[in-house]
């Protein structure tokens, strides 16, 4: 009787389904490491806490919305009175207090440096100002804000504030008078905020990113000299600025 041959399969063909094996395995391993990564919480008792305290720090923009007297032009011979910003920063002590589970009261008092100028034009804009009052600012800002946040996505959350602050600027020129000043700004302000953030939970701490506009209420116009032309040129002077902040928790 004949046998049938026997066939044999190449070596290289068990080594290469070994290996095969192998990766596969391995790659389920990475896999299932990596969910177990994303799905991990860093500072789950963070939210549980009623209150907590940080700092934040950052920059700004501040600025006025001014509105000029009516009849510029014929009575003050004036073409322009405009405002002009510059770049600050702020420091602050964060104070959080938990309502409830998407709801929380915030208290950050802090300190803002920045600039902002006054500019008056007799002739074309392209010509450059006449005169321009310089306004150096460091303002102490009182806020108390609502924040409405989202619900907790693994380690992320997003959020809106909105609320009111008092304000302070020690350097305002609120009293001051003479040849080379030619507006005054009162020094107590009270401001309407809107804003939105980002939150981040890493393994020691809480990060935030957060942008905020504020606009103030009162009229911070002084008046000057009799017939100074200058000072009566603005009707009306409201502060405005736009933040930018980081905050660590």
């Amino acid at each position: 009787m004949k046998r049938e041959p026997i066939i044999r399969q190449p070596r290289h063909l068990l080594l290469m389904s070994l290996a095969v094996t192998l990766l596969l395995m391995s790659a389920s391993e990475a896999m299932a490491q990596r969910r177990r990564t994303l799905t991990f919480r860093n500072l789950q008792e963070h939210d549980q806490k009623p209150y907590n305290f940080g700092f934040s720090l950052g920059l700004n923009t501040i600025n006025f919305a001014l509105t000029p007297i009516e009849g510029l032009q014929d009575e003050y011979k004036l073409e322009y009175t405009l405002p002009q910003q510059d770049f600050g920063f702020h420091i602050g002590i964060v104070s959080n207090l938990k309502l409830n589970r998407y709801m929380d009261l915030r208290f950050i008092p802090a300190i803002s440096f920045g600039d902002r100028y006054i500019e008056y034009y007799e002739g074309l804009f392209e010509d450059g100002p006449t005169k321009r009052q310089d306004l150096e600012t460091t303002v102490m800002e009182f806020p108390l804000h609502l924040k409405y946040k989202s619900a907790r996505m693994m380690n992320t959350r997003v959020y809106v504030i909105a609320g009111g602050k008092y304000t302070h600027d020690l350097a305002s020129i609120e009293l001051g008078v003479g040849d080379e000043i030619y507006a005054r700004v009162a020094r107590n302000d009270i401001h309407y905020e809107l804003g939105a953030g980002y939150e981040y939970y890493f393994h020691y701490f809480k990060f935030s990113a957060e942008i905020k506009a504020s606009f103030g209420i009162l009229n911070l116009a002084r008046p000057g000299e009799k017939g100074a032309r200058y000072y009566d040129s603005i009707d009306r002077l409201n502060s405005k600025s736009l933040m930018f902040s980081l905050m660590f928790e």
